[in-house]
């Protein structure tokens, strides 16, 4: 859905994933007391795919 939304404004996608991932590692950060995933494990899975669409 989000290809579809973003289609013509791919940089707008990358922003907006760009600010999920940020509070996705502040959620992590707080809830999980355990190493999670990695920060490049976070980049890959929330904003590097944006760019091979």
């Amino acid at each position: 859905m989000l290809l579809l939304e973003y289609r013509r404004d791919r940089v707008a996608l990358s922003i907006y994933m760009a600010g999920c991932l940020f509070d996705a590692a502040a959620d992590l950060l707080r809830l999980n007391p355990d190493p999670g995933p990695r920060p490049d494990e976070l980049f890959h899975r929330f904003v590097a795919w944006t760019r091979h669409f």
